[in-house]
């Protein structure tokens, strides 16, 4: 049985046009001459994959191995969506009506199920990278599914661990350019990473206020006693210039102290993806119109099978999921607290998916 590290070096080359013959003691590869230079091979090279492995002029490739870290920049030009396929559910029958009623909440608005069809969308599983830096660092790896139809989010984390990663036809037209929903995707991450980041500011808050706090009281110790000094010496006593000057410059140090204490402590978020899973995903999508006032809008939403319940629909305004939700007067707009909430200006609340800034004219 060969290595999952030989089976990853023999699919990319065979994909980048070298010809791979597999040998008992590892791969015989020839390559273009600009395949060759970029991967540091010669034209024809053999490949072993265990120490052991005798071959003269072979190469070696391990996971610490310089090939494989060169390897991995062309893995970045090939493109980091798969088209997988997920396992089998069968759709239970639903009431919509219920459903709705369990999963919907507006807070300022009614709505009204228009009907509901069984469909097939294709739903996009993205994996991040997340790292969390300050004077020390937390990271890891998250998961969030995107819906880009219903745009929503669903919750199938536990989808995730049966989908058969074997490579499906696109399930997109022929020729078709695949658009991947990064608007509702890095907001999707970023709240999945709002936990463990409120775990690491609290933790961060703790040690940078201890610091501050024995920064304060040396400092002030030093300032004390330098008061003291000032307080015996006399007015043209020569010794008072200097402990003044030691006075100021003592502030100087103080707050130049402060400034390393807060850039130790400043937290920093990086927040990269890894892959894309494509796949179709087996739903049922209900037509609800929105009422607010006067007006009102027709939008689709998502029930999944994997946990039974509505998919959480994505705000018009910041494209965060939402669990409950408000309708902007306008153009009822599906919308978070924040994208309807009060100017600080005249203190009216607008919807911030129909305009950059409050439409209200204020005083100078």
């Amino acid at each position: 049985m060969i290595s999952p590290i030989e089976q990853f070096a023999r699919d990319l080359l065979s994909h980048r046009g070298a010809l791979v013959e597999p040998r008992e003691s590892g791969l015989d590869v020839m390559a273009a001459p600009a395949l060759a230079a970029t991967l540091g091979l010669a034209e024809y090279q053999r490949l072993i994959f265990t120490p052991d492995a005798s071959a003269p002029d072979a190469v070696l490739v391990d996971y610490d191995s310089p090939l494989v870290e060169r390897m991995g920049r062309l893995i970045e030009e090939v493109g980091r969506v798969a088209f997988v396929k997920g396992p089998a559910v069968n759709l239970k029958s639903i009431d919509p009506e219920a459903e709705l009623s369990r999963g919907l909440t507006l807070l300022n608005g009614v709505f009204r199920c228009r009907g509901y069809a069984a469909a097939l969308p294709v739903c996009f599983c993205f994996l991040f990278e997340f790292d969390i830096l300050a004077d020390e660092r937390a990271g890891g790896v998250i998961t969030v599914w995107v819906n880009p139809q219903t745009r929503s989010v669903p919750r199938m984390a536990s989808w995730l661990r049966d989908i058969d990663l074997t490579d499906e036809e696109p399930p997109v037209a022929a020729g078709a350019e695949v658009i991947l929903p990064w608007d509702l995707a890095i907001p999707a991450a970023t709240s999945s990473i709002r936990p463990e980041l409120q775990e690491f500011l609290e933790s961060v808050t703790r040690r940078r206020d201890r610091d501050l706090h024995r920064l304060r009281e040396y400092y002030l110790d030093v300032d004390r006693e330098i008061r003291r000094k000032l307080a015996r010496a006399r007015p043209s006593d020569e010794a008072r210039g200097r402990e003044l000057q030691r006075l100021e410059g003592t502030a100087r140090i103080y707050q130049a102290r402060l400034l390393d204490v807060a850039d130790r402590y400043r937290v920093r978020v990086r927040l990269a993806p890894l892959a894309v899973l494509a796949c179709r995903v087996p739903t049922y999508q209900l037509t609800v119109r929105l009422l607010r006032r006067n007006a009102a809008a027709d939008v689709l939403f998502s029930w999944n099978p994997i946990d039974g319940r509505l998919e959480r629909r994505c705000c018009d305004g910041c494209h965060t999921a939402v669990d409950a939700a408000s309708l902007c007067d306008d153009r009822v707009h599906y919308l978070c607290g924040r994208c309807l909430d009060a100017c600080p200006q005249c203190g009216k609340p607008y919807c911030r998916a129909c305009h950059v800034r409050c439409p209200r004219r204020h005083e100078a």
